[in-house]
């Protein structure tokens, strides 16, 4: 087992993307907490986790707050002793909308969920990687950072930002052994955000969501979209001694559609 004795922190654990790394992590042996808002789907993970026969923590967290931030990490660290791994993937896409009509509200809901929670996390956390020599972050953007895609803004600025932060981070933390690392996941069926972008943009465009799918599956190099799991495979490698040369970097998984 990879994670053996790892102790890992995922932020919107308790469905989608965030529900698939922490069963991953958790066959690969690492105790898991999983944080968010809902603490109904958290626990539910935690019970599928304990099912495997780990270890896990439901807390709630609001990770917009800072106080909510250090309220969770504290509660992490008395359970378990320490924090190795995180995985910052909580997250919010706004409601669709040309810059010139975009609510105030939606740029600063998108901010603070998407780039000010992980930092956040990052900031409760990392003291005790760097004590320990020893640690990985994983931040959680999308090719939305890279690509240009209209009526979205905050949400591409603000995982844009996660990129800024991987890089930055990575080189303030990397001489203590710490590694920080970005993953860009492209069209993820099967996840909330997935289903709420295609509303928007049928909204927005006319474009059907099966229309969507198709155009995304095809403009892939592989012809096929990844799943919740194929995002937790590449968050499992950066978590593991197999990247321990890795960092600084971000990595998208899209099925072949970016190339920045």
């Amino acid at each position: 087992m990879r994670l053996k004795e790892e102790v890992a922190l995922i932020t919107g654990g308790g469905r989608g993307i965030g529900r698939a790394i922490a069963l991953r992590f958790a066959r690969e042996g690492a105790a898991v907490v999983l944080a968010g808002r809902s603490l109904t789907d958290l626990q539910a993970v935690e019970k599928e986790i304990r099912a495997l026969g780990r270890e896990a923590l439901a807390l709630f967290c609001d990770v917009g707050e800072d106080s909510s931030v250090q309220a969770m990490v504290q509660q992490a660290e008395a359970r378990f002793g320490k924090i190795d791994l995180v995985v910052n993937n909580a997250g919010y896409f706004c409601s669709m909308a040309s810059l010139q009509e975009m609510p105030d509200a939606e740029w600063d809901i998108t901010v603070q969920a998407n780039l000010t929670g992980a930092f956040y996390v990052c900031r409760a956390t990392v003291a005790g990687m760097i004590a320990r020599r020893h640690g990985s972050i994983i931040l959680i953007s999308s090719i939305g950072a890279k690509e240009a895609y209209p009526y979205a803004v905050p949400y591409s600025a603000a995982k844009a930002g996660l990129l800024g932060l991987t890089r930055a981070l990575a080189a303030e933390v990397g001489p203590y052994g710490v590694r920080v690392n970005a993953l860009c996941p492209g069209v993820v069926a099967g996840t909330e955000m997935h289903d709420k972008v295609s509303r928007e943009l049928q909204r927005m465009t006319g474009v059907l969501p099966e229309e969507r799918l198709a155009a995304a599956r095809n403009s892939a190099l592989l012809r096929q979209l990844p799943n919740p799991e194929a995002v937790a495979e590449a968050a499992l490698f950066l978590a593991c001694p197999e990247s321990s040369a890795i960092t600084g970097q971000s990595l998208n998984v899209d099925g072949g559609m970016c190339f920045s």
